[in-house]
């Protein structure tokens, strides 16, 4: 299958990091891939030695001049599904219907209203919750829509994975002792560092070994007003502001606890992440973070924009080694049952399939041929394979 991934934006987030698993994962399956974003995008420089193609563009949609040239390029590749990510790309993909009968599917990475999700010929949702926001506000069709599980990154635990701990602790400024707790995502309002610092006061007086390890891109706005209220409240010994780390499952083996507490949250990579090295998490209750976080199974849930609720939580996990081994096994028993990245990239293949089929039919159908008509080699080649 020759498959179109689609990708706005120029730095690195989850539908991003997404979209590039998901597009390397095809690729080694045998498809043929081909990736569109910005050049000298995050995503692009991470494309080599993947066997993904990228083909750059600014993904204009006025002039129509970008989608002209796309769209006839499509058709001169052949190429099977187009599939988008991120509100430019989507819109992108779109209006590429307007010059090619190309089958266009979308990832929804978010919960947003868009009228455009219910032209889509096909909505995946990357989580209940975000599926079910697709079918109450933005009017996508029941048959439309499926929640697909995301791509985690994750790597069996090493024997070494004490010592290679220690070395992540060490390189990071953390003592061996330190109880580390991790929040990792985008430094940004959404992801609300904000409610962690009005908790910690509270964790630091029960458990003075606490240190938080803040890692992710910087929203420069924002992370000045992070560090100003580090400052004020005198916690600036227990954070340390770390940039954007790759290798995932060697942040996770590092620290103690995920923290997730964000304002919204479609779904949420990190807790995955972390259940899959075994880490218990404390998460709001909120979005997709209910669906992969059991309260009381691998972690603790607590209300929204409750920073005693959330301080009591994070000192419960923290004051019971025994409590956080056993939410860090059970994380890693649930992590098995959830998220299959094998089964995963599986079902996207089938949708595009499925996808594919019914937009040949529907052309069929439009163009008022039946199958016995001599007139039926004539067609394009799509469409008589449907036939």
């Amino acid at each position: 299958m020759k498959i179109l991934q689609i990708i706005s934006g120029f730095g690195v987030n989850g539908a991003i990091i997404q979209c590039l698993r998901l597009a390397v994962a095809q690729a080694e399956r045998g498809h043929e891939v081909i990736l569109v974003g910005r050049n000298d995008s995050w995503i692009q420089q991470q494309l080599e030695g993947t066997g993904v193609r990228f083909m750059p563009s600014r993904l204009k949609r006025w002039p129509l001049r970008d989608l002209r040239e796309m769209a006839r390029w499509i058709d001169a590749e052949q190429v099977d599904i187009v599939h988008t990510h991120n509100t430019s790309a989507q819109i992108f993909g779109l209006m590429l219907k307007l010059f090619t009968k190309i089958p266009v599917v979308a990832t929804a990475h978010h919960t947003k209203m868009h009228a455009y999700w219910a032209l889509k010929d096909f909505v995946i949702a990357n989580s209940d919750h975000t599926r079910q926001m697709e079918l109450t506000w933005n009017r996508v069709h029941p048959k439309k829509v499926e929640t697909v599980r995301a791509l985690i990154d994750h790597a069996p635990i090493p024997e070494n994975s004490e010592q290679l701990r220690q070395q992540w602790r060490e390189d990071n400024d953390f003592s061996p002792s330190d109880k580390l707790i991790g929040i990792v995502g985008d430094v940004c309002p959404r992801k609300n560092h904000l409610l962690l610092l009005k908790a910690l006061p509270e964790v630091l007086r029960q458990v003075p070994e606490a240190k938080v390890a803040v890692i992710g891109n910087r929203c420069p706005i924002y992370i000045k007003k992070v560090r100003s209220q580090v400052k004020r409240l005198g916690l600036k010994q227990a954070f340390r502001f770390i940039n954007f780390q790759a290798d995932i499952p060697a942040v996770m083996r590092a620290i103690d606890l995920l923290v997730a507490c964000p304002t919204q949250e479609a779904f949420g990579l990190t807790p995955p992440e972390a259940m899959a090295a075994g880490k218990p998490v404390v998460a709001t209750r909120i979005g997709g973070l209910v669906e992969s976080v059991a309260h009381g199974v691998n972690g603790l849930l607590v209300p929204s924009q409750n920073a005693p609720a959330l301080s009591q939580a994070i000192i419960q996990v923290l004051s019971d080694d025994q409590l956080a081994q056993q939410f860090g096994q059970a994380g890693q028993a649930r992590f098995q049952e959830m998220f299959d990245n094998d089964r995963n990239v599986i079902r996207h293949e089938e949708i595009y399939s499925d996808v594919i089929r019914r937009v040949m039919k529907r052309e069929v159908a439009s163009l008022k041929i039946s199958p016995v008509l001599p007139t039926a080699p004539i067609l394009p080649r799509k469409i008589t394979s449907a036939l």
